[in-house]
């Protein structure tokens, strides 16, 4: 692809930049296991009232909107998405790479779309498979020494504006057959 260039991901991102401490002092957290999102789809957020409840241990990572969360577990199950619209003191599992972007450099959706992949999925995978750990993870750093190649941010934008769209309405029929269906 002309005009793209080689590129170090952790060059251009930021992983875990942000974690919960309870000096905070938050009464309450809506918070997301890596379990209940699945390709940018989440099923659940549990509600925690912390005055009454214990907070999970691995409730701990703050995400921003366009921060990627990716989880570290077995990445063939695509537990991963992009924030865009949360709920107040919402914190994601430590079982998450929570990746926040350099604007100047990559574009969150681009990024993203990027990410999930199958073939970079696979990698990720193969890497985790190779873990000394109990069962397949990977590491912020595994995610970090990616090498992908990117072209400049306005076209980043636009390629990531044309697979939005695409989405939205792959997301419309599906709903609309579900309909005709019921």
């Amino acid at each position: 692809m002309k005009g793209w260039r080689k590129f170090r991901l952790g060059d251009g991102c930021i992983t875990n930049a942000n974690s919960y401490t309870p000096k905070e002092k938050w009464k309450f957290v809506n918070y997301l296991d890596t379990g209940n999102i699945t390709d940018n789809k989440i099923n659940a957020i549990q509600y925690i009232d912390i005055e009454n409840e214990k907070l999970p241990s691995r409730a701990r990572r703050k995400v921003q909107e366009n921060s990627i969360i990716y989880s570290t577990v077995r990445p063939k199950q695509r537990h991963f998405g992009i924030i865009k619209n949360q709920p107040d003191n919402f914190l994601v599992s430590t079982g998450f790479v929570v990746i926040d972007v350099n604007e100047s450099i990559l574009d969150a959706d681009f990024l993203y779309y990027l990410l999930t992949q199958n073939i970079v999925v696979e990698k990720l995978h193969i890497i985790a498979e190779q873990s000394v750990s109990t069962y397949p993870s990977i590491k912020p750093s595994d995610i970090e020494n990616l090498e992908i190649s990117i072209p400049d941010i306005v076209v980043q934008k636009r390629i990531a504006s044309i697979l939005g769209c695409l989405d939205k309405k792959i997301e419309q029929n599906n709903m609309i057959n579900k309909n005709l269906a019921a």
